[in-house]
């Protein structure tokens, strides 16, 4: 895999255009922008790739339905573009789907605004969504069975992508690395960053050995999501806090747990909007919209009970007929959303991106949506192409994925021993949780129906894996 063999040809390097700390979603996009222009690249994360809020989200590509309600057209313009080219970029880990939005007397859509604005969703794609429709309170029930009868009027239908969030990420860091000139390594820790434009000092430390390592770049960018604040302060760059974080709890259920077998979008009393999207042999509902503390401990954050109450009540407005419960949980996860400080409370803010330069030669990325991660990287990166002398070819990043993951289609793919053995020796696994979670696409255990497998799994042993790269 050329990916792999690149990146320990380049192990030697010490000097690089850039070094981009945070590998999620958008420090994912950076470098394989930057890679397809030739620059020398260095991609760092503290924990492995794509595992913070690069894998909380709702695993949707979209445009965002709700923000047209807040009049922000060129958002969702934006995101229903990114939407439509991944979905013909990675069909392999991502497709197209119906999401159903029922409404009921009381809620804030009604049926004719709700027309209103899927026919506006469907323009704003220019008309490259699959179509909208409007359905009647009996073809309704006919759709979702089971769901609750009493003032419901109707429902919308339109057209959304689902997607296996953090592998889209590691195979656009895959991707990077088909060049000599890139690294990406995980579990690195930055530790300080010295020196001026053009001449920097990046030291980091491997979380799990504890080896420390640095790295001399002309560019520094910071893409580390919510952690941004939390990170200036630590490593004593000049900074004024801007995020507003906003902590987002999903539940994996049996399939079983519901009488259906379409995707659903729920408006809920308080004003909130929580997605039920049937995915593999499971069922992924969330999110909550908790604001944070901007000094609370956000590293592997953990839904709490309160969080799940709150999506298992919801779920039952709308299923009285068929109570969730506890053991029909399989998973739960939470992340935090890097909204940037605007308007009065995190579900008023825009999810437009900002770009900051705490000083000559350093970038902070922040805020935006994961579908948007290639826009937003295509702006910062023209402002580092622009001082680096470099052409920028907006072109590039159109084209497709040259390196894939092993698992190629983590909706309907069984997984093998072979396939095993060829994700740990290519795909940076470091521990069992990276392999369970992002290169199987599992969110535990509970999700494997291969007993071979599962036990394979329980056995393994990933001490060798510890090693920096």
């Amino acid at each position: 895999s050329l990916h792999w063999e690149f990146s320990l040809a380049g192990e030697n390097l010490e000097n690089f255009d850039t070094v981009i700390i945070g590998g999620g979603i958008v420090g994912a996009g950076i470098f394989r922008e930057q890679s397809l222009h030739g620059l020398s690249a260095l991609l760092l994360d503290q924990a492995d790739f794509n595992s913070q809020t690069s894998q909380g989200s709702s695993k949707m590509l979209h445009g965002g339905i709700r923000y047209l309600e807040n009049f922000e057209f060129g958002l969702v313009f934006e995101a229903l573009r990114e939407k439509n080219l991944w979905l013909r970029l990675t069909p392999h880990i991502s497709k197209e789907i119906p999401f159903y939005l029922p409404v009921y007397k009381h809620s804030k859509w009604p049926l004719f605004f709700l027309r209103i604005g899927l026919f506006l969703y469907d323009l704003l794609s220019l008309f490259k969504n699959t179509p909208h429709k409007v359905f009647s309170k009996k073809k309704v029930l006919s759709k979702l069975p089971g769901l609750n009868s009493k003032n419901l009027t109707g429902a919308g239908m339109y057209y959304d992508g689902i997607v296996d969030d953090s592998k889209l990420g590691l195979e656009c860091i895959y991707d990077a690395l088909n060049s000599p000139l890139c690294q990406a390594k995980n579990y690195k820790k930055v530790t300080k960053v010295s020196g001026t434009d053009g001449d920097f000092t990046v030291n980091y430390i491997d979380v799990l050995t504890e080896e420390k390592s640095s790295a001399k770049c002309k560019k520094v960018i910071f893409a580390t999501g919510p952690f941004t604040d939390q990170a200036m302060k630590a490593l004593d760059i000049p900074w004024e806090p801007v995020l507003l974080p906003s902590k987002g709890t999903h539940l994996w259920l049996k399939k079983a747990a519901l009488p259906i077998t379409e995707a659903m979008v729920l408006q809920t009393n308080d004003g909130r909007i929580i997605f039920v999207i049937p995915q593999r042999e499971s069922i992924l509902i969330g999110t909550t919209e908790i604001k944070l503390d901007p000094d609370e401990e956000i590293l592997n954050i953990k839904p709490t009970q309160e969080e799940i109450d709150y999506l298992i009540d919801t779920l039952l407005e709308y299923f009285p007929e068929n109570p969730v419960s506890k053991d029909d949980i399989l998973g739960q996860f939470a992340a935090v959303r890097p909204l940037v400080k605007e308007g009065r409370s995190s579900s008023k803010t825009s999810r437009h991106h900002k770009i900051y330069k705490p000083k000559p030669g350093m970038y902070a990325i922040v805020g935006g949506k994961y579908t948007t991660f290639r826009a937003m990287a295509e702006d910062l990166n023209a402002k580092i192409f622009k001082e680096l002398n470099i052409k920028h070819d907006k072109t590039l990043t159109l084209g497709p994925l040259k390196t894939t993951s092993v698992v190629k289609n983590p909706f309907n793919k069984k997984v093998t021993q072979e396939d095993l053995d060829e994700i740990l020796a290519k795909e940076f696994v470091r521990t069992k949780e990276d392999l369970i979670s992002r290169r199987l696409s599992l969110h535990s255990l509970n999700h494997i129906d291969n007993e071979e497998l599962k036990e394979a799994l329980e056995k393994i042993k990933l001490e060798s894996f510890r090693n920096p790269h």
